[in-house]
């Protein structure tokens, strides 16, 4: 047993506010030198996006996001994006072509430069994947053209939305039974990057089958994976993604472009509400403050958007160019911490659908996670303290949502990342202790010598007997920081 000599708590502002909600930021050229500041205004999660930059560039900014969650001894999670499969177009011997409504227009298989009046895809088989009456975007959904007629290796396109298109621009086919290979050569090699680089989620580009993700998860080093809903398909094989993922994201800007447009909310909400029934996590991500890539203050509507996000249940909500190449990536990064906080606050946050047991989660570790939530909030207590090995009792406990903050203590920093996406969750590296007294009492000397609790406070730890077992969790107790620690 370990001496009982509490620790002399530092001063703290008793008024300090946390978002319940994480906030994803691309870390990009205009934000690598400032990822401090970043995390030290609501960054939780930092992004790399593989589409872009060299491998030295993510090796790069991996250093700097370490260094800089290690100086001010937080968890920060990386998130490697990978590009994934996307369809684009060919090149023009003018850098583009204007399409004007009702033209016709000839497309074929290739990656080539295309000659007048016709567009080249790559996509293999374009005439046979391609049926009359099937919708053609091009230019991410820009420009749409219907398939009138096939012959040969061509399909013939009425232009529907007039518009230019770019070489190398993206093309979606919703209607058409297009099968990628995912993942590609370059996911292949851009995973072996990450594992390299330890980096915590893989997002997967594209997804439409369950299979996809069973394939990447052999060439993972433990990562998590997160599905990004971004095809028509992936909507419908939905169910079978969130068993074969980590969690989710609701990918808009893809995803627009195959749904219709009036579509797309209610599938967002429908798509959140999916992910916390089944115990995933889930990201909420695309032109959340797609004005801030150049101002300095979101626009009313994308506030409005990102407390949506938040009122339908997101663990996470997330910032692309806006930090990536933007002139305020720091301003983005505080004002959707702040629009999420405030979100938080409302009684309709309250009301965020509140989940009971069934009959798949019958578990021990599963019903320690719901009775800790209900006493949390019976007593309105504060915060939850959980002891983890592999992150999986706190991710029942994030999507139980409670108004108390999760404080989860685990002492392997691969999986103490891993939490940091999770709603609810502040996660800390902790040394495992020999017996569950000493885990508790260092737990809660730790929680005021960091600020984190005041001696006095009440608090519900959770734990598994024997510790260091994982799965084992099947211990809740009610502890009044400071005092002496006994089960027997």
């Amino acid at each position: 047993m370990l001496d009982r000599v509490p620790l002399t708590p530092p001063k703290r502002d008793p008024n300090e506010a946390r978002t319940l909600t994480k906030v994803v930021a691309t870390i990009g050229p205009a934000s690598e030198d400032r990822v401090g500041e970043l995390i030290d205004v609501g960054l939780s999660v930092a992004r790399l996006n593989f589409s872009h930059g060299t491998d030295e560039d993510h090796r790069r900014r991996v250093q700097k996001i370490r260094a800089a969650a290690q100086q001010r001894l937080t968890a920060i999670g990386i998130l490697a994006d990978l590009p994934g499969p996307k369809m684009r177009t060919g090149s023009f011997a003018n850098g583009s072509v204007d399409l004007v409504e009702n033209e016709s227009v000839r497309l074929r298989s290739g990656n080539g430069q295309a000659i007048a009046g016709e567009i080249l895809i790559d996509v293999p088989d374009l005439a046979v994947q391609v049926h009359p009456g099937h919708r053609i975007f091009l230019n991410d959904g820009q420009v749409e053209l219907v398939c009138e007629d096939r012959y040969g290796e061509t399909v013939v396109g009425r232009v529907r939305r007039a518009g230019n298109v770019g070489t190398r621009k993206g093309v979606h086919l919703p209607d058409s039974a297009v099968e990628y290979a995912l993942p590609t050569d370059e996911d292949r090699r851009l995973i072996q990057l990450g594992n390299e680089l330890g980096v915590d989620f893989f997002g997967i580009s594209f997804v439409g089958h369950a299979r996809e993700l069973r394939e990447i998860r052999t060439l993972v080093d433990g990562q998590h994976l997160i599905a990004k809903i971004e095809r028509l398909v992936a909507v419908k094989n939905l169910e079978e993604i969130l068993l074969e993922s980590d969690g989710i994201m609701v990918a808009r800007g893809d995803l627009g472009v195959e749904l219709a447009l009036a579509d797309l909310p209610l599938t967002q909400k429908a798509l959140i509400e999916s992910a916390v029934h089944a115990g995933k996590y889930v990201i909420t991500a695309t032109e959340m403050l797609e004005s801030m890539i150049h101002s300095s203050r979101p626009t009313r509507a994308e506030v409005s958007d990102v407390a949506n996000a938040v009122l339908d249940g997101s663990d996470a909500v997330m910032l692309s160019a806006e930090t990536a190449v933007g002139s305020f990536p720091m301003e983005a990064v505080r004002a959707m911490a702040e629009v999420a906080r405030a979100a938080e606050g409302s009684p309709r946050y309250a009301r965020v659908p509140r989940l009971k047991l069934t009959p798949n989660d019958a578990h021990f570790y599963n019903a320690t996670a719901m009775a800790a939530v209900q006493v949390a909030t019976a007593l309105d207590l504060r915060r939850i303290v959980c002891f983890t090995e592999t992150g999986n009792t706190v991710r029942h406990l994030s999507r139980f949502r409670p108004k108390a903050e999760i404080i989860a203590l685990c002492p392997d920093q691969s999986v103490v990342n891993r939490m940091s996406v999770l709603s609810h969750v502040r996660a800390l590296l902790f040394r495992r202790e020999p017996s569950l007294e000493d885990m508790i009492y260092m737990a809660a000397e730790m929680l005021v010598v960091r600020g984190i609790a005041d001696y006095g406070e009440q608090t519900v730890f959770v734990a598994g007997v024997p510790p260091g077992v994982a799965r084992s969790t099947n211990v809740m107790k009610l502890h009044r920081i400071g005092e002496e620690v006994k089960f027997s």
